[in-house]
């Protein structure tokens, strides 16, 4: 009959029949991986929930989406013994089970590392003072990502039939090609990695970095990111940070305070040692300030006014401007008290008589600025 001729004849060396219980094996593989997700998710899991150690968990979550394709892996590995095919669907068949394989065990692995990346490295470095590997952490589980992707990839070209050696050579002469044309990029990578690895500042450090000033919120592979004290995001390329003069605010013990005071010309050398004397001990009664360090002196002579200069280091680093409005506005308070005069631009003008006499006049807050 035209019907039992057409299912014994062969196609591709096998009969449609073979093909048929191929499909029902392949689909059977298929139901008990999707069984076994839901076994795995429903039973398995609470279970391994209970015990102590944490690897049976970690495993669990691996194999708990790629049991699926293992399944279906499976199924095709079993039904490929039902099938005599002929070239070249012997290789496409081969090809077709392999890579699955392939596919399964990478992301069984993926999901591997990155289970034991969360459950232990995080947990560890959450732990340690320092901030630096709680940024290695998410770089190196990404690397290892990319590492096994890459070997998959590359056993997958060798399972098709390339020539893995001149594959690799040939991505090894597009990478120069492309490290040549993406420098910046890879200079920026460097940067970071310079970054992460010498600690001139750390997340939530407040930085002056040529000019930018503001709080760490990320140090990425490429860039890094500040706020500023006005609320915007400042991002910076690694490899000019690499380069620069970094000034790390918060690793400063004290912030130092240098400022000038100007006393009129009227003050007397005997004033002008208790004003001196009353600027260090005002300072130091102002909560914040490190009273072993303040100083002040009678510096120089200036154009108006005869100058004290300050210097006084603020231990209350988290509100340092109130410490020094503090300071300014108890000398201003005490100076007042003790009856001194802060001096102000000043200027005099001598205006000649028809007489032949000059009378100075005295011109007060002359503002040169036009």
């Amino acid at each position: 009959m035209p019907v039992v001729s057409l299912l014994s004849e062969t196609y591709f060396g096998s009969t449609i029949q073979q093909y048929f219980l191929f499909f029902a094996v392949l689909c059977l593989g298929a139901v008990v991986g999707r069984s076994l997700s839901f076994f795995y998710r429903r039973r398995l899991r609470r279970k391994v929930e209970a015990t102590e150690t944490e690897v049976d968990d970690i495993v669990v979550y691996a194999l708990g989406r790629p049991v699926v394709l293992l399944g279906v892996v499976f199924g095709a590995v079993a039904g490929r013994r039902i099938l005599s095919p002929v070239e070249p669907l012997e290789s496409v068949l081969n090809a077709s089970v392999e890579i699955p394989v392939i596919v399964a065990i990478a992301w069984i692995a993926v999901r591997l590392t990155d289970g034991f990346v969360e459950t232990y490295l995080m947990r560890y470095v959450e732990r340690t003072e320092s901030k630096l590997d709680d940024e290695l952490v998410p770089i190196v589980s990404r690397i290892a990502n990319i590492a096994i992707v890459s070997v998959a990839g590359i056993v997958v070209l060798d399972s098709l039939g390339y020539d893995v050696v001149a594959v690799i050579a040939s991505l090894g002469v597009a990478g120069v090609a492309v490290a040549f044309a993406s420098r910046e990029t890879m200079a920026d990578i460097f940067g970071g990695a310079h970054i992460l690895s010498t600690k001139p500042f750390l997340v939530d450090d407040i930085v002056d970095i040529e000019g930018t000033t503001g709080t760490v919120e990320e140090i990425g592979l490429r860039t890094t990111r500040i706020r500023d004290f006005d609320g915007r995001v400042v991002t910076l390329p690694n490899a000019s940070i690499a380069k620069a003069e970094v000034r790390n605010i918060s690793a400063e013990p004290t912030r130092r305070v240098k400022t000038f005071l100007g006393l009129s010309y009227d003050t007397t050398p005997a004033e002008m040692e208790s004003a001196v004397e009353l600027v260090v001990d005002t300072t130091n009664d102002v909560d914040g300030v490190d009273a072993e360090r303040t100083g002040a002196w009678f510096w120089d002579y200036g154009d108006s006014a005869m100058r004290i200069r300050l210097e006084y280091h603020i231990e209350a680093l988290d509100r340092w401007k109130e410490v020094r409005g503090a300071v300014n506005g108890e000398i201003q308070r005490a100076f007042a008290d003790a009856g001194f005069d802060m001096a102000f631009p000043t200027r005099t003008v001598r205006v000649e008589r028809s007489d032949g006499d000059e009378e100075p006049i005295r011109l007060g807050k002359v503002d040169d600025g036009g």
